[in-house]
């Protein structure tokens, strides 16, 4: 075995801090757009990345302004 400096010794081994190790492989499939998000920096019950987590709140809070309206000055 030839001896290695702390840098090549570092590289040569899949350190999780690194970045490239097999842990960190935790990219999870949206299940409304379909594209890859990693779910460690932005975990999610619902398997939803947070582009169309914010859409669908967006879209509730619509809904709940409209259903207020109605419920305050009848529209129907």
């Amino acid at each position: 075995m030839r001896d290695m400096t702390h840098h090549e010794s570092f590289e040569h081994h899949n350190h999780q801090e690194s970045g490239k190790g097999p842990a960190n492989n935790t990219g999870k499939t949206c299940r409304v757009c379909k594209t890859s998000y990693i779910h460690d920096e932005h975990p999610s019950f619902f398997g939803i990345c947070p582009t169309c987590g914010y859409k669908i709140l967006i879209v509730l809070l619509i809904i709940m302004v409209a259903t207020s309206y109605v419920a305050w000055f009848g529209v129907f």
